[in-house]
């Protein structure tokens, strides 16, 4: 009898949390979720303002409770949020390629960033990277829905993965063994509000 009380009352507490966030929103559950799909852009520029720890592990949570593959959850996740080391490694790729240079004057390869999150992949998994794909897209939407910018690169891991001067940073980062750097995101508050690129037509088809 006490179960199915307890059971009844969790049930009306559940009812009246989501009608009192409906209501203090005036969007429902959906509305909200495809809100924060829909306007969230890629940021390449970002202030100077960083982003505390407490906010960042929320929204890592949110990461890695993504959808992966039987539940292996092969990636591992490192987190730098120091503008000094970010520039440290910048510096270190910039040794070797000379030709490197910053998106808009940035203080680093990362677009000016003031905390980036590094994503490996267990390279023993066949669909890892599918699953790092998907921990990648909860980030950006956790972070998107705070009020904080991200923008999922590629090219400043290829450059790290290839620059002898960055071997010490690499080592740092600490990834397992049989794990690859995959790609990064970089991530902190805006500081521009870009407009929304066009999608391409026919991409989606129903089969019959």
């Amino acid at each position: 009898m006490k179960r199915v009380l307890y059971s009844i009352i969790g049930l009306m507490a559940l009812t009246s949390c989501s009608a009192q966030t409906e209501t203090a929103t005036g969007c429902s559950d959906r509305e909200v979720v495809e809100k924060v799909i829909m306007t969230r852009r890629s940021i390449r520029r970002y202030t100077d303002r960083t982003v505390s720890r407490d906010t960042l592990n929320d929204i890592l949570k949110c990461g890695i409770n993504a959808p992966n593959g039987q539940n292996r959850q092969a990636y591992e996740v490192r987190v730098v949020d120091s503008p000094k080391l970010l520039a440290e490694i910048s510096e270190a790729v910039r040794k070797d390629n000379p030709g490197v240079s910053s998106r808009n004057n940035a203080g680093n390869i990362f677009a000016g960033a003031t905390c980036v999150v590094f994503i490996a992949n267990d390279t023993s998994y066949d669909v890892s990277q599918i699953d790092c794909g998907l921990l990648g897209e909860n980030i950006m939407l956790a972070a998107w829905s705070r009020g904080i910018g991200s923008c999922c690169m590629a090219h400043p891991v290829r450059l790290m993965k290839e620059s002898g001067s960055c071997v010490p940073y690499m080592e740092r980062l600490g990834f397992s063994k049989g794990y690859n750097l995959l790609y990064c995101i970089a991530m902190g508050y805006p500081g521009e509000t870009p407009k929304a690129k066009p999608r391409k037509d026919g991409m989606i088809r129903f089969v019959e």
